[in-house]
């Protein structure tokens, strides 16, 4: 068995695109996506699209969560927090009603073959930062676990069993641009993880940014370049 996980396309049709096909051509037997398919990318309902047609099952992310709320009222504390909060407002009012449906719809963790959990953060909260110096603690019946969220990945080997953070495929933020991507494969001795680094277009998810005519652009395309938070 081998199980290929995605995680954190946020809207980058272009970077989902390519780990797709490299997983396509691997030939794995099951690919699963751990959240925040939406946002901070030109492209939202595409990604949604894609996994829907392609019927790659995912959890629901933290952002994937929050978009589907009303946009908060009041006044922005820092000018950071203002300028992500006007990129959220930008995707929440191109999401389709389908799109809408579909993201409602994600479960907060899924199993997809036994023994095998996937999740956003934590097991308990897609917020939760569990990096590569955390030691989680592994549900009952559980050996692996994978996760996204932070935008790095890595896999960390406990006595309980073992811990993958597939990165993101879409907005990588480890300073590498490449698409990010986990394979968990199961052996006599147990389950195993790798990260695997797929190249895609820059140039090309520069353009779709700037097509869709994005609040602050040119800050958009130079973290997607630099892979780097805002």
């Amino acid at each position: 068995m081998r199980i290929g996980v995605i995680s954190d396309p946020h809207g980058c049709l272009v970077g989902l695109k390519a780990a797709l096909a490299w997983l396509e051509k691997e030939g794995l037997d099951l690919v699963v996506c751990a959240g925040d398919v939406v946002n901070f990318g030109p492209q939202p309902n595409e990604c949604i699209s894609l996994l829907a047609e392609r019927n790659i099952a995912s959890v629901q992310g933290n952002c994937d969560r929050d978009i589907l709320l009303p946009a908060p009222a009041g006044q922005q504390t820092d000018e950071r927090t203002a300028q992500i909060t006007a990129i959220d407002d930008w995707c929440r009012e191109r999401l389709t009603s389908a799109s809408r449906r579909w993201l409602a719809s994600l479960p907060p963790r899924l199993t997809p073959v036994p023994g095998v959990l996937i999740v956003h953060g934590g097991v308990a909260d897609p917020e939760e930062i569990v990096d590569a110096d955390a030691r989680p603690s592994f549900p009952p019946g559980v050996s692996v676990v994978a996760a996204g969220h932070l935008h790095a990945p890595f896999v960390t080997c406990t006595g309980q069993g073992v811990w993958v953070n597939a990165g993101s495929v879409g907005r990588p933020c480890d300073g590498d641009p490449q698409a990010a991507l986990a394979v968990l494969e199961q052996r006599s001795e147990g389950w195993r993880a790798s990260i695997h680094r797929i190249p895609f277009d820059l140039e090309l998810a520069a353009q779709m940014i700037r097509k869709a005519i994005m609040p602050y652009v040119e800050r958009l395309v130079e973290t997607q370049r630099k892979a780097c938070w805002w």
